[in-house]
């Protein structure tokens, strides 16, 4: 397991320009994957009426793959990159941050032009807060 990396504000808002374009792509194949998993459930049923569907399902299974196996060449680099995704489908990431032993992480949303909000450590999403909310002790 890799050791955590923290960031900085500055740092974060560097890293965006690596991580968005990754997020935007995990969200389209998100949004693709859906309708294509749809079609592949309609043609199981189809099949098990004695419909010959079975050629479309073996293409439309090689889509899913491949698309499964971009999903997690994205993830990969995500991580590799040191941030945490926490909902693919809206591009929504964390960057672990730390300061004298107190961690938090900063928060940012696909569509925001930089990081604008942080939260504890043990809240999520729901505890995301402006910046300038954060407690002086935090800032560095």
């Amino acid at each position: 397991m890799r050791p955590i990396r923290y960031f900085s504000l500055d740092e974060a808002n560097r890293t965006l320009a690596q991580v968005a374009p990754l997020l935007a792509r995990l969200k389209e194949l998100h949004a693709s994957g859906i309708p294509l998993k749809e079609r592949l459930d309609i043609l199981w049923q189809r099949l098990e009426t004695g419909n010959r569907v079975l050629d479309e399902i073996g293409a439309r299974q090689q889509d899913l793959d491949a698309q499964a196996q971009e999903v997690a060449e994205i993830l990969r680099r995500l991580d590799e990159i040191g941030c945490v995704v926490r909902d693919p489908q809206t591009g929504l990431v964390d960057f672990p941050a730390q300061f004298r032993g107190t961690g938090y992480f900063l928060c940012w949303r696909l569509g925001e032009d930089a990081v604008h909000y942080w939260h504890g450590a043990q809240e999520g999403f729901a505890g995301r807060k402006p910046l300038s909310t954060m407690p002086g002790h935090l800032i560095h």
